[in-house]
């Protein structure tokens, strides 16, 4: 029987005046499985970050600083997703994704070696990521497309884990595919955006909903 898990690294500033990015945490990880012969093997990488907004707020730090401060990526991701007058979720996305609290989860990437896609581990990752990370979060964002195959050395993962399409076409079928896959665990298109939601507000299929659904 092959049994599989992710072990999680957490990585944040202990120093009470650090830089503003101090307050978006870092969560890399590793998917494991062992088998029958009992060698436990890494067949996938996650990284995720959580926007700690609401104690940004108690210790008088802007969001936008925050963001700013962090990546270009949290720099969009605040513009699309923050009211920069209340540092809080816009109204049309609180609306619409019910997102009471501030605090925000990004999934960044999931990754599997090719030989054990199919087995919607994946999803499975992405719903444990939730449910570890997610307490307190209004919102979970997940940028959902295929990796570029040159990501790889950026990722520290072998090159034949990341897909390479010959055409265009055949890259737009699979960013079409994925997301209809991750629509399962109840991601919503934000606007025009490249950004998928997840509102924690709403019910949300486990572990075991999520393996029982056809694909």
């Amino acid at each position: 029987m092959t049994l599989f898990d992710i072990v999680l690294r957490t990585e944040a500033s202990l120093h009470a005046d650090g830089e503003p990015d101090q307050f978006i945490s870092e969560h890399t990880g590793i998917i494991r499985c062992s088998g029958d012969d009992g060698v436990v093997r890494r067949v996938g990488k996650v990284r995720a970050y959580r926007i700690h907004a609401d104690l940004a707020a108690k210790s008088g730090e802007a969001l936008f600083d925050v963001c700013d401060a962090h990546s270009q990526q949290m720099h969009l991701l605040h513009a699309l997703l923050y009211d920069p007058e209340e540092d809080h979720f816009k109204e049309a996305i609180t609306n619409r994704l019910y997102a009471a609290e501030s605090d925000c989860l990004v999934l960044d990437y999931i990754v599997l070696n090719p030989k054990w896609r199919g087995l919607r581990l994946g999803l499975l990752a992405a719903r444990k990521l939730v449910d570890l990370l997610g307490g307190g979060c209004g919102l979970v964002v997940f940028h959902i497309a295929p990796l570029r195959h040159n990501a790889h050395d950026r990722l520290r993962v072998p090159a034949s884990w990341l897909p390479q399409y010959e055409t265009k076409e055949a890259r737009r079928e699979a960013v079409v595919k994925l997301r209809r896959h991750y629509r399962q665990m109840g991601f919503e298109r934000i606007g025009r955006s490249p950004y998928y939601g997840l509102s924690l507000a709403h019910w949300t299929p486990t572990l075991a909903e999520l393996l029982r659904r056809p694909s």
